[in-house]
Formats: structure tokens, sequence, C-alpha cells
């Protein structure tokens, strides 16, 4: 990746993290107690969810997958964010008192911190109130740069921040990070004003900053319980504070006392009754209201379905082997639920799911040209139609391209080479060199049996994809070996490169950028499980994060899309069509394309 490089000095380098911790202390000190009456929300008011997925930890520097940082998002809270109901999308400040300063030149981001902001109690404070403050931000953005921690985000880090990658070599070279360095591109000025210096304009970097991994967090906490311990213990001063975790079981929040809340004041798109019946509900409240979220890990769709059925929990995304249950063929709610008072909230997702294939796996992965017409094969003997129709429920829509349709950069005109084809692929199969044996098997060229292994979750969605992959590579004569693990042993492995193929999902990206680097060769070992390295689609990405939108952009997009189908990296499948519904005694729920963990904003009624 290019980089910009300066030799000038910069100017007003931030104070030094120690010098800032002792500071932290003595501004503490004179601090009173923590106001109980600061935060709303009722400790008889609780919120009951299902994840069907488990969740992997609370360290938002380390954990990538959606549920962990839904839960993440709750407890951390980032400069900036989105208004909860501007279509679209709109970035207000958080922890930032405004939107940045930004200079001239576009490349000096100027924040001002909110007075006042302080993280739960714990004993890494030492019975002293923290407050939030610049060098937290400071202090964050540099946990990214620490080789140690392996976080997911450095290829939008390294390019972006100045100085960052630089940072993170010399840590690689000496074995340790210096987080006591005066960094040129991430510094405090005072207290409270963040400083955060660019490699040249960007685009999307500010929505990066939304993010739970982008929110301040306390020197003293990751001390404290080490590298494995702030796992479990994610102190912050978002809405709500982690109680209770059981791994893989439960995960039980409780308002934040020191959490000041806000008062409901939103204006909902026009010409839209659901938000409108909404925002009518629910204007002028204080808020949160709600003081206790229980979430339970339902990996089974029946037994999900069966918990919101039972008013078990209060809220779900209804499992696609259950949508009958839920609407009619015209995707209407069933009476039977509008007579309980259940309200529906529909909407296409931010999100993309496919199956990608490791191109170093020494079976599936490589370029010579039958092994990329092994993955094309398999690609197109792979019926999407029928997963859309047998196993979504028709509540998808397929995928054309890696970005959603509800996403900044997303072609509506832009169809995909791949075609479902069992002839094309057996007569694919049959050119390079893949003969069957007496059982009907297809071989390797060289005449060694060939196995195509997949891994999957133990889910019972999984196993009926794994069912239509059986009948898929049964067509073509490739036979199929699955491998069954959890979900976040299965990340682990990804990053490693050691899965040989996979079916994911990745989902609220705020841009084309963000989707595309799931292939980008920097992203090896963090999200591009499919290991691939290739110069003209990294150069095709250099380009794509400095273009503005128009037609240059949007055919380096396409031939970022055609690199990715002829090498037959990824076999798209879909993008969800989400229904979700809530019972009677929620309050204003609805769903944000980008926003996470946004309890915050609904209310329950009480008994």
């Amino acid at each position: 990746m290019p980089h910009l490089c300066r030799n000038s000095i910069l100017h007003g380098m931030g104070v030094m993290l120690l010098a800032a911790s002792l500071m932290f202390a003595s501004n503490a000190q004179a601090n009173p107690g923590p106001n109980p009456k600061a935060n709303p929300a009722d400790p008889s008011k609780v919120l009951r969810l299902a994840f069907p997925v488990p969740e992997t930890g609370f360290d938002p520097v380390r954990v990538n997958d959606l549920y962990s940082n839904t839960i993440n998002a709750a407890i951390f809270q980032p400069l900036v964010s989105y208004d909860w109901m501007a279509m679209p999308t709109k970035l207000v400040p958080d922890a930032a008192e405004a939107l940045p300063e930004i200079s001239k030149d576009g490349k000096t981001y100027t924040f001002k911190v909110k007075k006042g902001l302080f993280f739960t109690p714990d004993d890494a404070f030492k019975g002293v109130r923290r407050e939030l403050t610049a060098h937290d931000f400071v202090y964050v953005l540099l946990r990214h740069a620490d080789p140690k921690n392996r976080s997911p985000q450095v290829s939008d880090l390294d390019d972006k921040i100045f100085g960052f990658a630089e940072s993170r070599k010399q840590a690689v070279a000496s074995g340790k990070f210096d987080y006591d360095q005066k960094h040129p591109g991430i510094y405090a000025t005072d207290r409270y004003t963040l400083v955060i210096q660019l490699n040249q304009p960007d685009r999307n970097f500010l929505t990066l900053l939304t993010s739970p991994h982008s929110a301040g967090m306390a020197r003293e906490v990751v001390e404290k319980y080490g590298f494995e311990g702030v796992m479990g213990n994610p102190i912050g001063t978002g809405p709500y504070i982690l109680e209770k975790w059981v791994r893989g079981s439960k995960i039980i929040l409780k308002a934040n006392p020191e959490y000041a809340g806000f008062v409901w004041n939103f204006e909902a798109p026009p010409n839209n009754p659901s938000e409108l019946r909404i925002a009518n509900q629910m204007q002028g409240r204080k808020m949160p209201q709600i003081g206790r979220v229980e979430v339970s890990i339902i990996e089974e769709p029946q037994s999900m379905w069966l918990a919101f059925s039972g008013k078990e929990i209060d809220v779900v995304a209804v499992p696609p082997s259950f949508i009958e249950k839920a609407l009619t063929p015209k995707n209407d709610l069933l009476q039977t639920w509008v007579a309980q008072g259940v309200n529906m909230y529909r909407s296409v997702e931010p999100d993309i799911r496919y199956q990608f294939f490791n191109m170093k796996d020494p079976v599936i992965g490589g370029f010579t040209p039958e092994k990329i017409a092994l993955r094309r094969a398999i690609i197109m003997g792979y019926d999407i139609d029928e997963e859309i129709r047998v196993i979504r429920k028709g509540q998808a829509i397929k995928a054309q391209q890696m970005v959603s349709p509800v996403i900044a950069g997303h072609d509506p005109n832009y169809k995909s080479l791949v075609k479902f084809s069992p002839l094309s692929a057996n007569a694919l199969l049959d050119q390079f060199g893949y003969k069957k044996d007496a059982k009907g098997f297809r071989t390797h060229p060289d005449g060694k049996p060939l196995v195509f292994t997949m891994y999957s979750s133990t889910s019972s969605i999984d196993r009926e994809r794994d069912e239509l992959w059986k009948k898929s590579m049964d067509r073509l004569g490739i036979k199929l070996k699955v491998k069954k693990d959890k979900f976040p042993e299965m990340l682990k492995q990804g990053k490693q490169c050691a899965l040989p193929s996979w079916s994911l999902g990745w989902t609220r990206s705020s841009e084309a950028e963000f989707v595309m680097k799931l292939l980008y060769s920097k992203t090896i070992g963090q999200n591009n499980y499919a290991c691939f390295e290739n110069a003209e689609y990294d150069a095709y990405f250099e380009q794509l994060k400095r273009l503005p939108d128009g037609p240059e952009r949007t055919r380096v997009l396409h031939n970022m899309y055609r690199l990715m189908e002829v090498n037959g990296v990824l076999g798209l499948s879909s993008t969800s069509i989400a229904t979700r519904l809530s019972h009677q005694n929620v309050e204003g729920y609805r769903k944000h394309p980008l926003m996470l963990g946004d309890w915050i904003f609904y209310d329950i009624q009480k008994p």
C-alpha cells in the first residue's frame, strides 16, 4: 500500500499518557461520587432478547463479530454516532461536543470531548470517580496499532492515520508497543481536545469513529485485567454495564448510573407511516427507560421462535424457517399476531452472505488454471435460488455484487458473471482434467481423490445448507466433507487461514470501501478469510478509497467484482430481508441500518 510520509515536525503533539494518568487521578479526586439519579432508566423495565450466534468477548479493539459488538455498543461511547431516524443516515456527536473541526486541507480532525462523562465505577480506579477525556481516545486508537492486539481494524487505520503504520512497525521490530510515545497522528492538546492527523483527505474516516472499536477506553482497566481479562471486563461510559456473562449462554446488562441520558427528540422521515407512529409515540420521553437487558444465546431457530411465541423474549428477528408462522404469502403480519398487539418492522439489511474459498488451502486454493476452474465450477454448481426459496423462505435478495443494495456504492445495474449451471460446471471440470472414478466421484488431474472440505456451524439452518451443498456437489461428482465447529472457534481458525471454506456474513458497513476490504491483502489475518492476495485488486482498492462518487469509482468497483468472480474467491449468496417482531409491551422498536446496541431508544410497558 502506498504511504505518504512527512518530514516536517508536527506542532502541538500530545501530552504523554503517563503524565495524563496522574492528571486523571488528581482531577478525579475533586469530583463527587456517582449520581444515581442521573440515568432515568427504571430497573423494573427489563428487555429480553436473544442472539442466534454466541459472542466472542467484549474487548472492542480485538473483537469483530456482530453480536459482541452489539453488546460493546451499549457499554462504550464513541465520539460520533448516527441520528436515530434520519434517512439517509446522518452523523451526529456522541461523546464529542460537536462534529469535528476539519482543516481546510481535510487532513486534520479536532474534537472537543464533552465534560462530565464518567466511566462506570471499577476497582481499577481505586475508588475514584474517573472522567472520560481526550487521552482515552488516544489510548484506544494506539491499542489498535499495538501488534499484540491483532486488531481487525488495522487495515483501515494503517492507511488513514498519519504515523499509525510506522508506530506499529516499530513495535513489531522492538517487540513492545510504546503507549507513552508522542504519536504524530493521534494526540491530545489538553484534557478535552483530541487531534487526529490523516495522511490525506478521506471520505469515510468519520464513520470509523462511530463504532465501539473507536470508543474511549481507560488504560487503568486494560492494565488491571490484562490481555484476556479485559474481554470479560468491559468498562465504558455508555448507557449500560455488563452485570453477568455466562459465555455462549447468557449476557445481562444493567443501566449505568453514570450515564446522564437524553430526551427522545428525533424527526421521522416523511411519508413513512410506521416511522411517524414511532416518533409520535416516543417524542419527549427521558431516555434510556430500560433498566436491564437480558440476552440469551439461542442457536436453534425453533427454540428462538418458541421463546418469542411464549413471551420469554420480547423481540425476535423471525428465523426464515418460521416466516410462514409470522407472515401471509404477501408478507403481511398474520392476524393472530395483530390481535395480540405484536408490531412488525421489516427492512432490507446492510448485509451480504458469501461462501469463501481459502486461496492457501492445498486442495481448493491456488491460482493455477485447474484450481481456478475447480472453484468456479463449485460456485456455479451451488443453487442460490434454491437456498433463498427453501432455506431463506424467500426472505432474501440474490446478491449480484459484494455491496448490499442499502449501502453506499451499490450499483443496481451490475450483473454478476456467475450463473447457476451444473451443465457448465461439469463441462469445466471435465475440461481441466477432474475425471470421475468408478464410484462417480471426481479426482484431481493427477488422479488423486478430490475431497472438498467446508466448515459449518451446529445451527439447524446450517444443517439445511449442508444438505443443499451435498445435493449440489453430488450433481458435479465432487465428494463433500462437512466439518462442524462453534462460531468463535471458526473465526479464530479463519483468521489463521486454516479453514478451506466457510459461509459467512458481513453486515453494517457504512460504505462500499469497508465491504471490499474483505479481499484486500492487508486484511489477511483480520477479515480476509479467503486469504486472497492480488496486486491488481489491491491497486483498485487503493483507488476506491480516494475516488469521489461518480463513473470512475463505479468502474473500479466493477473491476474488483470481476476479479473476485474470475478467480472464484467468493460464492456470493444473498442479502437478507429481515422481519422483526416485537411484543406489545415494547414501545418505539425499530432498527437502524448501522447502529448497534440501540436499546436506549426503546421503552417497556410495566405489567
